[in-house]
């Protein structure tokens, strides 16, 4: 899969944590991979790391993004 119109941890205008930017990272490497078995795994990763993010609004952002499923207007945007 193109995710180059994913967006990555680093460009969101807020602090990401370390950890939860690692998961976000992990995540997109995967769907690089067409790791489709496996993205279970990704999902719960960012969905962990995401709550050690200290502002809730922003969490909300990441979670709704990764978890819920926003980077694919992303993609299909790209298409």
């Amino acid at each position: 899969m193109d995710v180059s119109r994913i967006k990555g941890a680093h460009d969101w205008d807020f602090p990401v944590p370390e950890i939860t930017a690692e998961a976000i990272d992990d995540f997109i490497a995967a769907l690089a991979r067409d790791e489709r078995l496996f993205m279970d795994i990704y999902y719960d990763a960012v969905d962990s790391c995401s709550r050690e993010m200290s502002n809730e609004r922003d969490e909300m952002v990441i979670r709704n993004y990764y978890l819920g499923n926003e980077w694919m207007d992303d993609v299909r945007d790209a298409a």
